[in-house]
């Protein structure tokens, strides 16, 4: 009698089904090819899910040119994902998007500090050699740069910090999550979110499980599990609006105009002053000129470089956090390893002017590293919209929303104002102290909000490709204070905790 298979469509008629390996499917391997064929269809659906507006995306920045398209990118996947949510829920024949996967994982892990890399890169075609190099102000140095950069972006990190504990005080006092316990278990519950809250707005996601880990032990209440994922939840879904809103005002001149800029002076003397030597072989290559295959190679080169940085920086992490409890050193590795891959392309397209087809090579991977870096970003946007399950967070509890948004917006305006209010006396004063500019007010808040590979990353986007300087001093500062705000995240989140537990108590 052959092997046979019962379905839900016939109930109790038995089907033949296809030969597997010249006889029939044994009970043990049904199950697996059944997850597998669901896991391959996760794979092609959290594929699409992310490529799919991350070609919308970039289709936008192209055609509109007046950027932007990040924000569309992560719309488009909220959309994509929270629609075919619901339409799981009402028509069950409806594949939904997963909001877990590992794709997702990979956009926050390799792809995110792979860019980091990327925009290093980039900033090559503008390292131009000066004629007279000691004959240039020290201002115009990268020490120096850099230097200015880490003074500038201290303060806001400080406040941004301050503005961080402050909206979960804020969010203590006014928002009472819904729990079925006593009145004084619910204090302790939220004095428990709030500290998680602001140990995730001071140094990243990583200190909001860190501080939940310390903290939720001292609940008693039989709801503190379903109240931390709730918070959880809100708090992507906060996360992304919170780079939508961060694309948007990057932009904005407006806020720009009451903040210095450092980059101007440096931009006005390259070109003004005529120090780019003409013979110059970094000033960018004519791309239209650079042979197909030169493309390809400098393209394979600028990912091996990327990738393999990301992994040794990993490897180097793990092991200083194993050793010496330091977490979040990733991005100041990928930093190092950016920088002398830069030395290293630089030092190739010297060594082989007398090969035409190599020099071209090494000179194309400066001007295909943009496009490297600007794709994996909008795949990260695609991730963030994606996994931002909204229809969760709000079964889940829109006060946990209400929670983390009021505690984000506290953050914003205390950062923003405090900046302003701390530079008009400084000016007023005639102070030595370094001004922020907008570029180190934003990336202090994103370094804060996200980490460092966030920040560093953002950081490259907000300086033109011609102030290499300034934004290679800006992309390292990200990555310092992003890795102290991991630092000393979860021990602020978790001191506010135990403040609000004795203020009520």
């Amino acid at each position: 009698m052959p092997c046979t298979v019962s379905t839900r469509y016939a109930t109790n008629t038995p089907r033949p089904i296809k030969a597997y390996k010249g006889g029939c499917i044994p009970k043990s391997n049904r199950r697996r090819l059944t997850s597998t064929s669901l896991s391959s269809y996760n794979n092609i659906a959290a594929g699409g899910a992310i490529m799919v507006p991350t070609l919308i995306g970039m289709m936008f920045d192209k055609f509109s040119k007046r950027g932007g398209g990040h924000v569309v990118a992560l719309l488009s996947a909220a959309m994509i994902s929270n629609l075919s949510n619901i339409l799981k829920q009402e028509v069950p024949k409806v594949f939904r998007v997963p909001i877990e996967h590992v794709l997702y994982d990979w956009c926050w892990t390799i792809f995110l500090p792979a860019s980091l890399v990327f925009a290093l890169l980039s900033s090559s075609t503008s390292n131009v050699q000066l004629e007279d190099s000691e004959s240039q102000p020290p201002s115009f140095t990268d020490s120096h740069v850099t230097r200015k950069c880490l003074q500038g972006m201290a303060i806001p990190f400080l406040i941004g910090s301050i503005g961080s504990l402050l909206g979960g005080v804020l969010s203590f006092f006014s928002v009472a999550m819904p729990s079925s316990s006593a009145s004084s278990v619910k204090y302790t519950t939220n004095a428990i979110l709030a500290g998680c809250l602001s140990a995730s707005y001071i140094g990243g996601t990583i200190n909001f499980f860190a501080a939940g880990k310390i903290l939720t032990p001292l609940s008693n209440s039989n709801d503190m599990g379903n109240l931390f994922a709730s918070m959880a939840a809100a708090d992507l879904v906060v996360m992304a609006l919170y780079f939508t809103m961060l694309s948007t005002v990057s932009k904005s001149r407006w806020l720009k105009q009451f903040f210095p800029s450092r980059e101007s002076a440096e931009i006005t003397a390259g070109k003004e002053s005529s120090i780019i030597t003409e013979t110059d072989p970094w000033v960018a290559s004519n791309s239209p000129n650079a042979s197909l295959l030169s493309k390809i190679f400098a393209t394979s080169l600028a990912i091996f470089s990327a990738f393999s940085s990301v992994f040794l920086a990993r490897q180097l992490e793990n092991t200083i956090s194993n050793k010496f409890k330091i977490p979040g050193t990733m991005c100041a590795f990928l930093a190092m390893f950016g920088l002398l891959y830069d030395k290293l392309i630089r030092f190739g397209t010297y060594a082989f002017k007398s090969i035409p087809a190599m020099e071209m090579t090494f000179k194309e991977i400066p001007v295909v590293a943009p496009g490297l870096s600007n794709l994996a970003f909008f795949l990260l946007f695609a991730a963030v919209g994606t996994t931002a399950d909204v229809t969760s967070a709000v079964l889940g509890g829109p006060m946990a929303l209400f929670f983390a948004m009021l505690a984000l917006t506290v953050h914003s305006v205390v950062l923003l104002s405090g900046t302003l209010v701390w530079s008009r006396v400084v000016s007023t004063h005639k102070s030595d102290h370094v001004l922020p500019t907008w570029q180190e007010v934003l990336t202090a808040s994103n370094a804060a909000i996200g980490g460092p590979s966030t920040a560093a990353t953002f950081a490259a986007g907000l300086v033109p490709s011609n102030n290499g300087s300034y934004r290679r001093a800006l992309v390292l500062s990200a990555s310092i204070y992003g890795v102290l705000g991991y630092a000393v995240g979860t021990s602020a989140g978790v001191s506010l905790t135990k403040l609000l537990l004795r203020w009520v108590t």
